[in-house]
Parts: C-alpha cells; structure tokens; sequence
C-alpha cells in the first residue's frame, strides 16, 4: 500500500490512469494461456502487424471478426450475427459468458412423400 507521506511514481500514476480509461470503456482484464502454435502466431502477428502487445494483436483479431461479415458466419454460424451479451454488474466475474449466447435451434429434415 502507499503510503501518506510518499507522492506516486509517474509510472506508477500511468498505470492507474490507464487502467481506469479501460475500465471506464469496458475492457476486462482476463488470465488467459496460450498454446505454444496459438503464441507462435500471436508472436508474428504482433511483429507483422507493428503491435506493442499479445494483447493488441488478440484485440485486433476479434474486432477484425467483429467487422468482416465472412469470418464472423465463418466462425460463429448465424449466432454471430445476433447482439452479444451485455455484461451486468451482479453478475459475477467478467459477465461475458459464451453460454449467453442463444444458439440455433437444431432444423428438423421433413420426410419425402
């Protein structure tokens, strides 16, 4: 903890302001590991791409999905077309749970006559 008689490193004062326009946006902070294909591409993604970070090229993946109609059916099937979940604040953890989602409802074959 800081104490009363200590100012903020200007490192220190960087972090938190970052951390609170983040929060303020919406970000999430998530652990996540990565298999060693998954951090190779990851790695020249991030070189390839000029990123600072694993977490901007993760970033600029899912919003490129987001945004290109072909991967996102690619992907997430006609579900992906539909509003994400919106995060509540009494839910707990992160609240953007991929079984929010609604799925589609399995089409049954009609019989040839």
């Amino acid at each position: 903890m800081q104490s009363d008689n200590k100012p903020l490193k200007r490192s220190t004062r960087s972090m938190r302001l970052k951390k609170q326009r983040e929060d303020e946006s919406g970000y999430r902070r998530s652990t996540i590991a990565l298999s060693p294909v998954s951090l190779a591409i990851t790695e020249r993604l991030r070189v390839h791409l000029d990123l600072g970070s694993r977490e901007a090229v993760i970033n600029a993946v899912f919003e490129r999905i987001d945004r290109d109609i072909y991967l996102k059916y690619e992907l997430l099937g006609p579900a992906g077309f539909r509003s994400p979940p919106t995060p509540r604040p009494d839910e707990p953890g992160d609240g953007e749970a991929l079984d929010q989602i609604p799925q589609p409802k399995p089409t049954r074959r009609r019989k040839r006559a």
